[in-house]
Protein backbone atom coordinates (compact mmCIF):
# COMPACT_ATOMS: atom_id res chain seq x y z
CA UNK A 1 0.00 0.00 0.00
CA UNK A 2 2.62 2.35 -0.75
CA UNK A 3 0.76 4.82 -3.28
CA UNK A 4 -2.25 6.16 -3.07
CA UNK A 5 -4.70 8.10 -5.46
CA UNK A 6 -7.71 10.51 -4.58
CA UNK A 7 -10.75 9.68 -6.69
CA UNK A 8 -13.10 12.55 -7.90
CA UNK A 9 -15.40 11.12 -5.10
CA UNK A 10 -13.04 12.09 -2.32
CA UNK A 11 -11.95 8.23 -1.72
CA UNK A 12 -8.03 7.64 -1.30
CA UNK A 13 -7.40 4.10 -2.57
CA UNK A 14 -3.92 2.56 -2.52
CA UNK A 15 -2.86 1.19 -5.58
CA UNK A 16 -1.31 -1.91 -3.80
CA UNK A 17 1.78 -2.86 -7.19
CA UNK A 18 2.90 -5.72 -7.77
CA UNK A 19 5.94 -5.24 -5.25
CA UNK A 20 3.57 -3.65 -2.40
CA UNK A 21 1.32 -6.60 -2.74
CA UNK A 22 3.98 -9.10 -2.60
CA UNK A 23 5.27 -7.22 0.46
CA UNK A 24 1.91 -7.14 2.47
CA UNK A 25 1.46 -10.93 2.06
CA UNK A 26 4.73 -11.91 3.53
CA UNK A 27 4.15 -9.64 6.29
CA UNK A 28 1.15 -11.65 7.66
CA UNK A 29 2.82 -15.06 6.55
CA UNK A 30 0.22 -15.90 3.01
CA UNK A 31 2.62 -18.14 1.04
CA UNK A 32 2.22 -20.38 -1.68
CA UNK A 33 0.58 -22.89 0.76
CA UNK A 34 -1.65 -20.23 2.41
CA UNK A 35 -2.31 -18.99 -1.11
CA UNK A 36 -3.22 -22.71 -2.32
CA UNK A 37 -5.69 -22.75 0.64
CA UNK A 38 -7.74 -20.01 0.10
CA UNK A 39 -7.96 -21.45 -3.59
CA UNK A 40 -8.91 -25.14 -2.17
CA UNK A 41 -11.63 -22.92 -0.13
CA UNK A 42 -12.93 -20.81 -2.66
CA UNK A 43 -13.81 -23.86 -4.58
CA UNK A 44 -15.58 -25.84 -1.70
CA UNK A 45 -18.37 -22.51 -1.01
CA UNK A 46 -20.64 -20.55 -2.91
CA UNK A 47 -19.50 -16.64 -2.81
CA UNK A 48 -23.50 -15.28 -2.67
CA UNK A 49 -23.80 -17.42 0.08
CA UNK A 50 -20.64 -16.22 1.70
CA UNK A 51 -22.15 -12.53 0.80
CA UNK A 52 -25.67 -13.14 2.72
CA UNK A 53 -24.11 -14.53 5.26
CA UNK A 54 -21.76 -11.65 6.11
CA UNK A 55 -24.60 -9.05 5.66
CA UNK A 56 -26.49 -11.18 8.24
CA UNK A 57 -23.39 -10.82 10.89
CA UNK A 58 -23.62 -7.25 10.35
CA UNK A 59 -27.42 -6.58 11.13
CA UNK A 60 -26.78 -8.61 14.36
CA UNK A 61 -24.16 -6.47 15.30
CA UNK A 62 -25.91 -3.57 14.57
CA UNK A 63 -24.35 -2.95 10.78
CA UNK A 64 -26.27 -3.73 9.06
CA UNK A 65 -28.46 -2.22 5.91
CA UNK A 66 -28.06 -0.10 3.14
CA UNK A 67 -26.68 -0.17 -0.26
CA UNK A 68 -22.75 0.60 1.19
CA UNK A 69 -22.73 -2.34 3.67
CA UNK A 70 -24.46 -5.30 0.97
CA UNK A 71 -21.61 -3.77 -1.65
CA UNK A 72 -18.81 -4.28 0.65
CA UNK A 73 -19.99 -7.46 1.69
CA UNK A 74 -20.34 -8.70 -1.58
CA UNK A 75 -17.08 -7.75 -2.53
CA UNK A 76 -15.84 -8.94 0.72
CA UNK A 77 -17.48 -12.32 0.00
CA UNK A 78 -15.22 -12.57 -3.39
CA UNK A 79 -12.18 -13.44 -1.16
CA UNK A 80 -13.02 -16.90 -2.28
CA UNK A 81 -12.64 -15.93 -5.90
CA UNK A 82 -9.36 -14.17 -5.60
CA UNK A 83 -6.01 -14.96 -7.70
CA UNK A 84 -3.75 -12.89 -5.33
CA UNK A 85 -3.82 -9.85 -7.86
CA UNK A 86 -4.29 -5.96 -6.83
CA UNK A 87 -7.69 -5.73 -8.44
CA UNK A 88 -9.79 -7.23 -5.56
CA UNK A 89 -8.32 -5.72 -2.76
CA UNK A 90 -8.48 -1.97 -4.45
CA UNK A 91 -12.20 -2.92 -4.97
CA UNK A 92 -12.91 -4.21 -1.37
CA UNK A 93 -10.72 -0.89 0.21
CA UNK A 94 -13.16 1.21 -1.84
CA UNK A 95 -16.11 -0.43 -0.90
CA UNK A 96 -15.10 -0.49 2.93
CA UNK A 97 -14.09 3.52 2.39
CA UNK A 98 -17.65 4.34 0.86
CA UNK A 99 -19.13 2.48 3.63
CA UNK A 100 -17.05 4.86 6.09
CA UNK A 101 -18.30 7.88 4.55
CA UNK A 102 -21.53 6.27 5.20
CA UNK A 103 -21.35 6.26 8.61
CA UNK A 104 -19.31 3.26 9.40
CA UNK A 105 -17.54 3.23 12.93
CA UNK A 106 -13.61 3.05 12.40
CA UNK A 107 -13.32 -0.12 14.21
CA UNK A 108 -16.14 -1.84 11.49
CA UNK A 109 -12.87 -3.77 9.81
CA UNK A 110 -12.16 -5.41 13.07
CA UNK A 111 -15.63 -6.66 12.92
CA UNK A 112 -16.01 -7.37 9.75
CA UNK A 113 -12.26 -9.65 10.16
CA UNK A 114 -14.29 -11.34 12.78
CA UNK A 115 -17.96 -11.69 11.12
CA UNK A 116 -15.75 -13.42 7.88
CA UNK A 117 -13.90 -15.43 10.20
CA UNK A 118 -17.11 -17.08 11.90
CA UNK A 119 -18.96 -17.08 8.34
CA UNK A 120 -16.24 -18.41 6.51
CA UNK A 121 -16.24 -21.65 9.45
CA UNK A 122 -19.86 -21.66 9.34
CA UNK A 123 -19.81 -22.61 5.68
CA UNK A 124 -16.99 -24.92 5.84
CA UNK A 125 -17.97 -26.89 8.89
CA UNK A 126 -21.64 -26.57 8.42
CA UNK A 127 -23.19 -27.94 11.90
CA UNK A 128 -19.95 -30.53 12.39
CA UNK A 129 -17.61 -29.92 15.78
CA UNK A 130 -14.67 -31.65 13.87
CA UNK A 131 -12.52 -30.48 11.27
CA UNK A 132 -10.09 -32.63 8.51
CA UNK A 133 -6.35 -31.65 8.15
CA UNK A 134 -7.34 -29.68 5.05
CA UNK A 135 -9.91 -27.70 6.78
CA UNK A 136 -7.45 -27.14 9.49
CA UNK A 137 -4.95 -25.70 6.67
CA UNK A 138 -7.92 -23.65 5.17
CA UNK A 139 -9.25 -22.10 8.57
CA UNK A 140 -5.42 -21.09 9.73
CA UNK A 141 -4.91 -19.81 5.95
CA UNK A 142 -8.26 -17.65 6.37
CA UNK A 143 -7.18 -16.43 9.51
CA UNK A 144 -3.73 -14.53 8.46
CA UNK A 145 -6.00 -13.26 5.30
CA UNK A 146 -8.16 -12.23 7.70
CA UNK A 147 -5.54 -10.55 10.10
CA UNK A 148 -4.29 -9.31 6.42
CA UNK A 149 -7.42 -7.32 5.67
CA UNK A 150 -8.16 -5.92 8.67
CA UNK A 151 -5.07 -4.23 8.55
CA UNK A 152 -4.89 -3.32 5.03
CA UNK A 153 -8.84 -1.81 5.96
CA UNK A 154 -7.53 0.03 9.29
CA UNK A 155 -4.40 1.78 7.23
CA UNK A 156 -6.92 2.66 4.44
CA UNK A 157 -9.23 4.64 7.12
CA UNK A 158 -6.16 6.38 8.61
CA UNK A 159 -5.04 7.92 5.14
CA UNK A 160 -8.40 8.74 4.94
CA UNK A 161 -8.24 10.66 7.48
CA UNK A 162 -5.19 12.26 6.71
CA UNK A 163 -6.54 13.12 3.62
CA UNK A 164 -9.42 14.62 4.83
CA UNK A 165 -7.66 17.08 7.12
CA UNK A 166 -4.78 18.14 4.41
CA UNK A 167 -8.29 18.75 2.04
CA UNK A 168 -9.70 20.60 4.70
CA UNK A 169 -6.19 22.74 5.11
CA UNK A 170 -5.37 23.11 1.51
CA UNK A 171 -8.81 23.43 0.07
CA UNK A 172 -11.31 26.52 -0.23
CA UNK A 173 -14.52 24.73 1.94
CA UNK A 174 -16.73 25.89 -0.52
CA UNK A 175 -15.65 25.44 -3.93
CA UNK A 176 -13.21 22.23 -3.38
CA UNK A 177 -10.40 23.73 -5.27
CA UNK A 178 -6.65 24.60 -4.10
CA UNK A 179 -6.59 27.54 -1.05
CA UNK A 180 -3.87 29.74 -1.04
CA UNK A 181 -1.53 27.29 1.52
CA UNK A 182 -2.21 24.49 -2.05
CA UNK A 183 -1.37 27.16 -4.49
CA UNK A 184 2.15 28.07 -3.42
CA UNK A 185 3.04 24.74 -2.92
CA UNK A 186 1.85 23.99 -6.62
CA UNK A 187 3.25 26.67 -8.15
CA UNK A 188 6.70 25.81 -6.54
CA UNK A 189 6.30 22.32 -7.45
CA UNK A 190 6.01 23.16 -11.12
CA UNK A 191 8.37 26.06 -10.97
CA UNK A 192 10.56 23.22 -10.54
CA UNK A 193 10.01 21.64 -13.54
CA UNK A 194 10.52 24.80 -15.84
CA UNK A 195 13.27 23.83 -17.90
CA UNK A 196 14.97 25.57 -21.14
CA UNK A 197 12.88 27.12 -23.33
CA UNK A 198 9.54 25.71 -21.11
CA UNK A 199 7.29 28.64 -20.06
CA UNK A 200 4.86 28.37 -16.87
CA UNK A 201 2.13 31.36 -16.87
CA UNK A 202 0.12 32.32 -14.18
CA UNK A 203 -3.03 34.34 -14.26
CA UNK A 204 -5.03 36.45 -11.28
CA UNK A 205 -8.22 37.10 -11.95
CA UNK A 206 -10.17 39.33 -9.50
CA UNK A 207 -13.96 40.35 -9.49
CA UNK A 208 -14.67 43.98 -7.92
CA UNK A 209 -18.50 43.65 -6.68
CA UNK A 210 -18.12 46.99 -4.74
CA UNK A 211 -20.96 47.28 -1.86
CA UNK A 212 -23.22 44.80 -4.71
CA UNK A 213 -22.14 41.71 -3.32
CA UNK A 214 -21.82 42.24 0.62
CA UNK A 215 -26.14 42.38 0.61
CA UNK A 216 -25.96 39.12 -0.62
CA UNK A 217 -27.05 36.20 1.46
CA UNK A 218 -23.74 33.59 2.71
CA UNK A 219 -25.67 30.97 0.59
CA UNK A 220 -25.98 33.24 -2.40
CA UNK A 221 -22.48 34.43 -2.37
CA UNK A 222 -21.04 31.07 -2.19
CA UNK A 223 -23.42 30.29 -5.25
CA UNK A 224 -22.04 33.14 -6.91
CA UNK A 225 -18.56 31.77 -6.18
CA UNK A 226 -19.23 28.78 -7.28
CA UNK A 227 -20.63 29.77 -10.82
CA UNK A 228 -17.57 31.62 -11.52
CA UNK A 229 -15.23 28.71 -10.37
CA UNK A 230 -17.32 26.11 -12.61
CA UNK A 231 -16.70 28.86 -15.98
CA UNK A 232 -13.50 29.30 -15.22
CA UNK A 233 -12.79 25.47 -15.02
CA UNK A 234 -15.29 24.40 -18.00
CA UNK A 235 -12.65 27.95 -20.03
CA UNK A 236 -9.65 26.23 -18.58
CA UNK A 237 -6.65 22.74 -20.25
CA UNK A 238 -7.67 19.58 -18.15
CA UNK A 239 -3.68 20.42 -16.79
CA UNK A 240 -4.33 23.83 -15.84
CA UNK A 241 -4.99 24.68 -11.93
CA UNK A 242 -7.62 27.19 -10.89
CA UNK A 243 -7.18 28.09 -6.74
CA UNK A 244 -9.14 30.24 -5.00
CA UNK A 245 -7.23 32.73 -2.87
CA UNK A 246 -10.03 34.85 -1.33
CA UNK A 247 -13.20 35.64 -1.67
CA UNK A 248 -13.30 37.58 -5.06
CA UNK A 249 -9.20 36.43 -6.43
CA UNK A 250 -8.55 33.34 -8.26
CA UNK A 251 -5.03 32.06 -9.62
CA UNK A 252 -4.70 29.69 -12.22
CA UNK A 253 -1.44 27.94 -13.06
CA UNK A 254 -0.77 27.22 -16.85
CA UNK A 255 1.90 24.73 -17.34
CA UNK A 256 3.56 23.53 -20.42
CA UNK A 257 2.66 26.31 -22.55
CA UNK A 258 4.09 26.61 -26.28
CA UNK A 259 4.11 30.46 -25.57
CA UNK A 260 3.84 33.71 -23.71
CA UNK A 261 0.70 34.58 -25.78
CA UNK A 262 -1.54 31.90 -24.69
CA UNK A 263 -1.29 33.53 -21.27
CA UNK A 264 -3.19 36.59 -22.78
CA UNK A 265 -4.98 34.50 -24.23
CA UNK A 266 -6.38 32.26 -21.51
CA UNK A 267 -6.45 35.45 -18.94
CA UNK A 268 -9.25 36.87 -21.87
CA UNK A 269 -11.60 33.65 -22.13
CA UNK A 270 -11.50 33.69 -17.72
CA UNK A 271 -13.15 37.33 -17.86
CA UNK A 272 -15.04 36.45 -20.51
CA UNK A 273 -16.07 33.01 -18.66
CA UNK A 274 -17.08 35.15 -15.27
CA UNK A 275 -19.06 37.97 -16.84
CA UNK A 276 -21.29 35.20 -18.95
CA UNK A 277 -21.28 33.49 -15.35
CA UNK A 278 -22.73 36.69 -13.44
CA UNK A 279 -24.88 37.02 -15.93
CA UNK A 280 -26.63 33.86 -16.33
CA UNK A 281 -26.64 33.49 -12.50
CA UNK A 282 -26.74 36.91 -10.86
CA UNK A 283 -28.09 38.53 -13.77
CA UNK A 284 -29.40 41.57 -11.53
CA UNK A 285 -25.62 41.88 -9.98
CA UNK A 286 -22.98 44.74 -11.51
CA UNK A 287 -19.31 44.10 -10.95
CA UNK A 288 -16.21 43.98 -13.05
CA UNK A 289 -13.48 41.20 -13.40
CA UNK A 290 -10.20 41.85 -14.59
CA UNK A 291 -6.61 40.08 -14.81
CA UNK A 292 -3.38 40.03 -14.73
CA UNK A 293 -0.90 37.24 -16.09
CA UNK A 294 3.43 36.74 -15.93
CA UNK A 295 4.94 34.38 -16.82
CA UNK A 296 8.19 31.91 -15.52
CA UNK A 297 10.97 31.90 -16.44
CA UNK A 298 11.10 35.35 -17.73
CA UNK A 299 9.54 37.11 -15.47
CA UNK A 300 10.67 35.20 -12.09
CA UNK A 301 12.04 32.22 -11.45
CA UNK A 302 10.42 31.66 -7.53
CA UNK A 303 7.18 31.79 -5.94
CA UNK A 304 6.57 34.78 -4.45
CA UNK A 305 7.97 37.04 -7.60
CA UNK A 306 5.67 35.11 -9.96
CA UNK A 307 2.74 36.20 -7.67
CA UNK A 308 4.00 38.99 -7.14
CA UNK A 309 4.44 40.03 -11.30
CA UNK A 310 0.83 39.31 -11.74
CA UNK A 311 -0.42 41.26 -9.02
CA UNK A 312 0.95 44.03 -10.03
CA UNK A 313 -0.60 43.08 -13.92
CA UNK A 314 -3.67 42.97 -12.56
CA UNK A 315 -3.34 46.52 -10.60
CA UNK A 316 -2.14 48.35 -13.61
CA UNK A 317 -5.41 46.09 -15.63
CA UNK A 318 -7.88 47.47 -12.22
CA UNK A 319 -6.87 50.91 -12.69
CA UNK A 320 -6.77 51.61 -16.28
CA UNK A 321 -9.79 50.03 -16.98
CA UNK A 322 -8.86 46.70 -18.84
CA UNK A 323 -9.75 43.77 -18.75
CA UNK A 324 -6.67 42.35 -18.47
CA UNK A 325 -2.61 43.61 -18.32
CA UNK A 326 0.45 41.69 -18.48
CA UNK A 327 3.28 42.18 -16.57
CA UNK A 328 6.47 44.81 -17.51
CA UNK A 329 9.83 45.44 -15.76
CA UNK A 330 8.24 49.46 -15.67
CA UNK A 331 5.38 47.78 -13.79
CA UNK A 332 7.74 47.23 -10.97
CA UNK A 333 10.05 50.03 -10.91
CA UNK A 334 7.06 52.20 -10.56
CA UNK A 335 5.31 49.91 -8.16
CA UNK A 336 8.53 49.74 -5.88
CA UNK A 337 8.20 53.82 -6.06
CA UNK A 338 4.80 53.71 -4.61
CA UNK A 339 5.84 51.36 -2.26
CA UNK A 340 8.91 53.42 -1.51
CA UNK A 341 7.04 56.94 -0.63
CA UNK A 342 3.76 54.97 0.85
CA UNK A 343 6.55 53.41 3.55
CA UNK A 344 7.83 57.07 3.82
CA UNK A 345 5.03 58.66 3.94
CA UNK A 346 3.91 56.31 6.75
CA UNK A 347 7.08 56.59 9.08
CA UNK A 348 6.92 60.56 8.81
CA UNK A 349 3.90 60.47 10.34
CA UNK A 350 4.57 58.41 12.71
CA UNK A 351 7.43 60.57 13.77
CA UNK A 352 5.73 63.28 13.63
CA UNK A 353 7.62 65.06 10.17
CA UNK A 354 4.03 66.70 8.96
CA UNK A 355 3.62 70.25 9.75
CA UNK A 356 0.45 72.44 9.73
CA UNK A 357 0.90 75.79 7.87
CA UNK A 358 -1.58 78.61 8.05
CA UNK A 359 -3.07 80.60 4.65
CA UNK A 360 -4.71 84.04 5.76
CA UNK A 361 -8.49 84.72 5.48
CA UNK A 362 -9.18 88.14 5.19
CA UNK A 363 -12.67 90.49 4.70
CA UNK A 364 -13.64 91.88 1.84
CA UNK A 365 -12.67 94.66 0.70
CA UNK A 366 -10.75 96.06 4.19
CA UNK A 367 -8.56 92.92 4.11
CA UNK A 368 -8.83 92.82 7.84
CA UNK A 369 -7.57 89.15 8.41
CA UNK A 370 -10.63 86.81 10.29
CA UNK A 371 -9.06 83.61 9.83
CA UNK A 372 -6.70 81.14 8.22
CA UNK A 373 -7.34 77.62 6.64
CA UNK A 374 -4.90 74.89 8.26
CA UNK A 375 -2.91 73.19 5.27
CA UNK A 376 -0.73 69.91 5.67
CA UNK A 377 2.97 70.56 4.54
CA UNK A 378 5.97 68.12 4.26
CA UNK A 379 9.20 67.85 2.96
CA UNK A 380 10.41 64.34 2.18
CA UNK A 381 13.73 62.48 3.35
CA UNK A 382 15.47 64.31 0.48
CA UNK A 383 14.46 67.88 1.36
CA UNK A 384 12.02 67.86 -1.61
CA UNK A 385 8.39 69.71 -0.86
CA UNK A 386 5.82 67.32 -1.85
CA UNK A 387 2.31 68.26 -2.69
CA UNK A 388 -0.52 67.83 0.17
CA UNK A 389 -2.70 66.22 -2.73
CA UNK A 390 -0.23 63.32 -3.21
CA UNK A 391 0.42 62.96 0.67
CA UNK A 392 -3.37 62.61 0.95
CA UNK A 393 -3.81 60.22 -1.75
CA UNK A 394 -1.33 57.65 0.41
CA UNK A 395 -3.39 58.39 3.44
CA UNK A 396 -6.86 56.93 1.34
CA UNK A 397 -4.87 54.14 0.49
CA UNK A 398 -3.33 53.31 4.00
CA UNK A 399 -7.08 53.90 5.61
CA UNK A 400 -4.79 56.93 7.82
CA UNK A 401 -7.28 59.82 6.97
CA UNK A 402 -9.12 59.74 10.42
CA UNK A 403 -5.87 59.36 12.27
CA UNK A 404 -4.69 62.52 10.02
CA UNK A 405 -7.77 64.21 10.60
CA UNK A 406 -7.01 63.78 13.99
CA UNK A 407 -3.49 65.00 14.35
CA UNK A 408 -4.49 68.08 12.05
CA UNK A 409 -7.34 69.34 14.73
CA UNK A 410 -5.03 68.32 17.79
CA UNK A 411 -2.39 70.85 15.44
CA UNK A 412 -5.03 73.60 15.41
CA UNK A 413 -5.73 73.67 18.80
CA UNK A 414 -2.21 74.29 19.66
CA UNK A 415 -1.41 76.75 16.58
CA UNK A 416 -4.94 78.93 18.46
CA UNK A 417 -3.37 78.85 21.62
CA UNK A 418 -0.07 80.22 20.39
CA UNK A 419 -2.13 82.88 18.19
CA UNK A 420 -3.99 83.91 21.62
CA UNK A 421 -0.74 83.99 23.19
CA UNK A 422 0.47 86.63 20.99
CA UNK A 423 -3.18 87.95 21.02
CA UNK A 424 -4.29 87.21 17.78
CA UNK A 425 -7.87 86.11 18.37
CA UNK A 426 -8.31 84.70 14.86
CA UNK A 427 -10.33 81.34 13.85
CA UNK A 428 -8.64 78.28 12.02
CA UNK A 429 -10.20 76.05 9.44
CA UNK A 430 -9.74 72.33 9.22
CA UNK A 431 -10.69 70.04 6.89
CA UNK A 432 -13.04 66.83 7.75
CA UNK A 433 -13.21 63.66 5.66
CA UNK A 434 -16.28 60.87 5.00
CA UNK A 435 -14.70 58.85 7.61
CA UNK A 436 -14.98 61.57 10.04
CA UNK A 437 -18.40 62.22 9.73
CA UNK A 438 -19.17 58.73 10.63
CA UNK A 439 -17.16 58.43 13.73
CA UNK A 440 -19.72 59.53 16.73
CA UNK A 441 -16.39 60.10 19.10
CA UNK A 442 -15.51 63.18 17.10
CA UNK A 443 -17.31 66.08 18.43
CA UNK A 444 -15.61 64.85 22.19
CA UNK A 445 -12.79 64.58 20.99
CA UNK A 446 -12.83 67.83 19.59
CA UNK A 447 -14.18 68.89 23.02
CA UNK A 448 -11.46 67.46 24.76
CA UNK A 449 -8.49 68.79 22.62
CA UNK A 450 -10.12 72.50 22.78
CA UNK A 451 -10.34 71.70 27.01
CA UNK A 452 -6.80 70.66 26.51
CA UNK A 453 -5.12 73.60 25.21
CA UNK A 454 -8.15 75.94 26.56
CA UNK A 455 -9.31 77.04 23.58
CA UNK A 456 -13.00 77.92 22.43
CA UNK A 457 -14.50 75.66 19.90
CA UNK A 458 -15.85 78.47 18.23
CA UNK A 459 -12.43 79.49 16.99
CA UNK A 460 -12.53 76.27 14.82
CA UNK A 461 -13.57 76.14 11.55
CA UNK A 462 -14.52 72.27 10.22
CA UNK A 463 -14.36 72.43 6.20
CA UNK A 464 -16.43 69.78 4.80
CA UNK A 465 -16.71 68.81 0.77
CA UNK A 466 -19.46 67.99 -1.06
CA UNK A 467 -17.99 64.45 -1.86
CA UNK A 468 -17.57 63.55 1.81
CA UNK A 469 -21.45 64.39 3.12
CA UNK A 470 -22.51 62.16 -0.17
CA UNK A 471 -20.99 59.12 0.98
CA UNK A 472 -21.70 58.98 4.80
CA UNK A 473 -24.99 60.69 4.32
CA UNK A 474 -26.13 58.64 7.11
CA UNK A 475 -23.95 59.97 9.93
CA UNK A 476 -23.35 63.67 8.38
CA UNK A 477 -26.26 65.14 9.91
CA UNK A 478 -26.29 63.96 13.50
CA UNK A 479 -22.38 64.62 13.95
CA UNK A 480 -22.53 68.07 12.07
CA UNK A 481 -25.28 68.59 14.75
CA UNK A 482 -23.19 67.35 17.62
CA UNK A 483 -20.79 69.69 16.20
CA UNK A 484 -22.50 72.78 15.88
CA UNK A 485 -23.94 72.10 19.25
CA UNK A 486 -20.21 72.23 20.46
CA UNK A 487 -19.04 75.55 19.36
CA UNK A 488 -18.01 74.59 16.28
CA UNK A 489 -18.21 76.73 12.64
CA UNK A 490 -18.71 74.39 9.76
CA UNK A 491 -17.62 75.28 6.04
CA UNK A 492 -19.23 73.77 2.84
CA UNK A 493 -15.63 73.41 1.06
CA UNK A 494 -14.59 73.27 -3.15
CA UNK A 495 -18.57 74.14 -3.47
CA UNK A 496 -19.25 73.64 -7.51
CA UNK A 497 -17.42 70.77 -7.67
CA UNK A 498 -19.43 68.06 -6.64
CA UNK A 499 -22.93 67.44 -6.15
CA UNK A 500 -23.83 71.21 -5.56
CA UNK A 501 -27.20 70.06 -4.03
CA UNK A 502 -29.22 73.07 -2.99
CA UNK A 503 -30.89 70.53 -0.19
CA UNK A 504 -27.46 69.97 1.78
CA UNK A 505 -27.58 73.97 1.69
CA UNK A 506 -31.30 73.52 3.77
CA UNK A 507 -30.37 70.62 5.76
CA UNK A 508 -27.40 70.82 7.04
CA UNK A 509 -26.40 73.41 10.44
CA UNK A 510 -23.14 74.87 7.74
CA UNK A 511 -22.17 78.59 8.47
CA UNK A 512 -20.06 79.33 5.06
CA UNK A 513 -19.74 78.33 1.55
CA UNK A 514 -16.43 78.53 -0.04
CA UNK A 515 -16.41 78.19 -3.79
CA UNK A 516 -13.66 76.73 -5.26
CA UNK A 517 -10.50 78.15 -6.65
CA UNK A 518 -11.32 76.68 -10.44
CA UNK A 519 -14.38 78.82 -10.83
CA UNK A 520 -12.37 81.63 -8.70
CA UNK A 521 -9.38 82.17 -10.92
CA UNK A 522 -11.18 82.24 -14.10
CA UNK A 523 -13.96 84.73 -13.43
CA UNK A 524 -11.56 87.46 -15.55
CA UNK A 525 -11.57 86.31 -18.75
CA UNK A 526 -15.10 84.00 -18.71
CA UNK A 527 -18.39 85.41 -18.31
CA UNK A 528 -19.51 81.82 -17.30
CA UNK A 529 -17.29 81.24 -14.44
CA UNK A 530 -18.35 84.66 -13.45
CA UNK A 531 -22.34 83.86 -13.49
CA UNK A 532 -21.79 81.16 -11.78
CA UNK A 533 -19.64 82.80 -8.50
CA UNK A 534 -22.18 85.62 -8.89
CA UNK A 535 -25.14 82.70 -8.49
CA UNK A 536 -23.12 81.27 -5.79
CA UNK A 537 -22.89 83.99 -3.81
CA UNK A 538 -26.71 84.85 -3.96
CA UNK A 539 -27.25 81.73 -3.29
CA UNK A 540 -25.19 81.45 -0.31
CA UNK A 541 -26.58 85.05 1.30
CA UNK A 542 -29.78 83.35 0.65
CA UNK A 543 -29.38 81.02 2.99
CA UNK A 544 -27.66 83.41 5.75
CA UNK A 545 -23.95 81.72 4.83
CA UNK A 546 -20.57 83.63 4.56
CA UNK A 547 -19.08 83.23 1.31
CA UNK A 548 -15.22 82.63 0.96
CA UNK A 549 -13.28 82.98 -2.27
CA UNK A 550 -10.16 80.61 -3.05
CA UNK A 551 -7.41 81.20 -5.02
CA UNK A 552 -7.80 84.59 -5.38
CA UNK A 553 -4.64 85.74 -6.94
CA UNK A 554 -4.96 89.37 -8.21
CA UNK A 555 -6.95 92.60 -7.29
CA UNK A 556 -9.02 92.56 -10.50
CA UNK A 557 -10.69 89.20 -9.14
CA UNK A 558 -10.47 90.89 -5.95
CA UNK A 559 -12.37 93.82 -7.17
CA UNK A 560 -15.24 91.60 -9.02
CA UNK A 561 -15.53 89.23 -5.52
CA UNK A 562 -16.44 92.65 -4.20
CA UNK A 563 -18.77 93.75 -6.62
CA UNK A 564 -20.61 90.46 -6.17
CA UNK A 565 -20.43 90.66 -2.72
CA UNK A 566 -18.56 87.75 -1.49
CA UNK A 567 -17.63 88.33 2.75
CA UNK A 568 -14.00 86.78 2.69
CA UNK A 569 -11.18 85.70 0.54
CA UNK A 570 -8.05 83.55 0.22
CA UNK A 571 -5.37 83.14 -2.13
CA UNK A 572 -1.83 84.47 -3.18
CA UNK A 573 -2.62 88.15 -3.00
CA UNK A 574 -2.34 87.94 0.40
CA UNK A 575 -0.31 85.50 1.31
CA UNK A 576 0.21 81.77 0.86
CA UNK A 577 0.22 79.13 3.46
CA UNK A 578 3.16 79.63 5.97
CA UNK A 579 4.64 78.35 9.23
CA UNK A 580 2.56 79.79 12.68
CA UNK A 581 5.31 81.79 14.05
CA UNK A 582 5.31 83.12 10.06
CA UNK A 583 2.01 83.67 10.58
CA UNK A 584 1.73 85.98 13.56
CA UNK A 585 4.67 88.29 11.92
CA UNK A 586 2.43 88.84 9.32
CA UNK A 587 -0.45 89.05 11.16
CA UNK A 588 0.96 91.83 13.11
CA UNK A 589 2.03 93.74 10.03
CA UNK A 590 -1.19 93.40 8.89
CA UNK A 591 -3.00 94.65 11.83
CA UNK A 592 -0.30 97.50 11.84
CA UNK A 593 -0.86 98.64 8.52
CA UNK A 594 -4.90 98.78 8.86
CA UNK A 595 -4.00 101.19 11.89
CA UNK A 596 -2.38 103.40 10.26
CA UNK A 597 -3.49 106.49 9.18
CA UNK A 598 -3.51 106.59 5.05
CA UNK A 599 -0.78 109.21 3.94
CA UNK A 600 -1.07 112.32 2.25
Amino acid sequence: MNTRALNPGGLVVPTFDGDALARLLLRYGIGPAEQAAIRAFGRMVDVDVLAAGLAERFAHVGEGGGAPLDAFCASLARLAEWDFSATWLRELVRRWLECYLAGAVAEFPFLATEALLGECQAQLLGERSTAHRLELDIQMALVRLGFCLGGVLAEATVEQEQAFRICAEDADPVLGIPNRRRFLGLLTEYLKCVGEGDVLGLVLVTADWGFAADVLALDEQDCLRLALSDAMRAALRPRDVLCALGNAEWAVILPDLRSSAQVSLAAYKLVDACDAARSNAFPALRGRFCAGGSWAPEHARNVLDLERTARMAVNVARRSGQLFDVYCPDVTRRADRDAHFETEVARAFEARQFRLYLQPQVVLPSRRPVGAEALLRWTDSEGRAVSPGRVLRVFERLGLMADLSRWVIQQAAQSLAALDAAGCELRISANLVAEDLQDPELPLFIRQTCETWRISPSRLCFELTEGGLVSSEGMSVRTLEALKGGGGRLALDDFGTGYSSMDYLRRLPVDELKIDKSFVERIVQSASDRSIVELMVRIAHAFGLEVVAEGVENEETESMLVAMGCDCAQGYLYASAMPVDVFIDWWRDAVRQEDSPPSG
